[in-house]
């Protein structure tokens, strides 16, 4: 069931008085899903909006990328990035122990299967620093995408790694890192959240929140208490500033 606009500001608005934290997915929410996430930048009109936030709310980007490409895209905000694994909090940084292994096996696995890009035409793979990304947007073939599941999958076991699969995505990840974890430790819990975000890893953090105005984006089942459209979260935010 997709919700309106003003459904969720009345929902939002009696909880305005205890100072609510906010946490906003970029990818699929504030940005669209694009075949090129590398030029993924923000527009006019989203930098003025996450910087009108910024000043009113405590607000938090919660996203699977890497923190210094949402610095770049939007702005040196608060960041959680790789679903987890780096926090970047009022300037300073910070990574979850056993951090700097990881990178080193991913940028080993990253460099030793870097030729399956020329064997499956149209994957593009990233070294995330935190993970391994497999972009499946520009694959055409079901076997392809079948073949590179099967080979993502053995990496994943053979490097006991957590393996995510979104839209046209596969991704090596540390394990038992995910953005609701990640909110969690972030949350002060004597304040409520708000919690806006439109893939499978966002659904960690509505199943880990359980007590916040989680929204989810797009008609996909989910666990959030909200649903709607892409094209309603930014006007459902400049809603947000109006009763701020």
């Amino acid at each position: 069931m997709m919700h309106s606009e003003n459904e969720i500001i009345h929902g939002i608005a009696e909880i305005m008085p205890m100072a609510p934290q906010l946490f906003l997915d970029y990818d699929g929410t504030l940005v669209p899903i694009i075949k090129h996430p590398e030029i993924n930048q923000a527009d006019s009109d989203l930098l003025k909006l996450i910087a009108t936030l910024d000043c009113r709310l405590e607000t938090y980007i919660v996203t699977g990328r890497e923190v210094k490409d949402i610095v770049e895209f939007l702005g040196d905000y608060n960041i959680i990035g790789l679903h987890g694994s780096v926090f970047h909090i009022s300037g300073e940084t910070i990574v979850i122990p056993k951090f700097n292994m990881y990178t080193d096996l991913f940028k080993r696995i990253y460099t030793e299967n870097l030729y399956l890009e020329k064997r499956f035409p149209g994957l593009k793979m990233y070294n995330k620093t935190g993970g391994v990304m497999f972009h499946l947007g520009n694959i055409r073939s079901s076997q392809y995408f079948s073949l590179i599941h099967k080979i993502a999958n053995f990496l994943a076991c053979r490097y006991k790694l957590d393996l995510y699969c979104g839209i046209d995505i596969m991704e090596l990840r540390i394990p038992h890192v995910n953005k609701g974890n990640a909110i969690r430790s972030t949350r002060n819990r004597n304040r409520p959240a708000i919690i806006i975000g439109d893939d499978n890893t966002d659904e960690d953090s509505f199943i880990a929140n359980p007590d916040a105005i989680t929204i989810k984006v797009g008609e996909e089942e989910t666990h959030a208490r909200f649903s709607i459209y892409y094209e309603s979260v930014r006007p459902l935010l400049w809603k947000l500033i109006k009763i701020l």
